[in-house]
């Protein structure tokens, strides 16, 4: 058994007794930018699918808000925490009908990043057997937690984000994107660690510094 699916198997363990029956059962995947939240989330989405249950992922990344927006402030770490994500959209349809009604079914226009119009149709269908899959950064903010059954983070070193935003993102970017890096992401996640004690608000510690070889742990690497 090779390490994620250890990691999958303890965790599907702790999932099972939560067992809501009249609802979707939320699970929480955070983690800092590149992390490996993502490609985590589809992964146990196709682990938890081999077990013959229904799931559907969540990305916050769905929900952005339109450039105006995200950009309105000076302070970068406040647009970022603020302003980057419609939390209201994401709340009212689809976590309050999810956990008050038990199912989900609905289209919704979001936000196309790359042309900042609301263009794209995106379906939820979720039923009350559906394991939900919420991943993305911020997710244990105040608004998004009581929604949470079950809470993973996804840890890695500020440096090992560096490092790979450097793989990820200059060839796609260029070099100016490592000043967000310095500038905005980085300093805004050690502001969300601050307001939202991470130790406090996860359910598992999965470090993932080593792409093939995440593993539980208690401990968060130094931030």
């Amino acid at each position: 058994m090779d390490n994620i699916t250890k990691v999958f198997q303890e965790i599907y363990i702790n999932i099972k007794e939560l067992n809501p029956i009249d609802r979707p059962c939320i699970i929480g995947v955070n983690g800092i930018d590149t992390s490996g939240k993502t490609e985590f989330a589809k992964k146990f989405k196709q682990y938890l699918e081999e077990k013959e249950h229904n799931v559907q992922i969540v990305h916050i990344d769905d929900f952005h808000n339109p450039k105006k927006v995200r950009y309105s402030g000076e302070n970068q770490v406040g647009n970022y925490f603020n302003k980057s994500f419609d939390i209201k959209n994401l709340v009212e349809n689809i976590l309050v009908p999810i956990k008050e009604e038990g199912f989900l079914h609905t289209k919704l226009k979001l936000l196309d990043l790359g042309t900042d119009e609301y263009n794209i149709q995106k379906e939820f269908y979720i039923e009350k057997n559906t394991i939900v899959i919420l991943e993305g950064v911020f997710i244990f903010r105040e608004e998004i937690y009581p929604y949470l059954d079950y809470k993973i983070f996804i840890d890695i070193p500020l440096n090992e984000c560096k490092r790979r935003a450097i793989e990820r993102d200059v060839p796609l970017y260029g070099d100016e994107i490592l000043e967000k890096y310095d500038t905005k992401y980085i300093p805004t996640q050690k502001y969300y660690f601050k307001k939202y004690p991470i130790k406090k608000y996860a359910d598992v510690i999965i470090d993932n510094t080593n792409w093939d070889k995440p593993k539980i742990v208690s401990d968060l690497k130094e931030q």
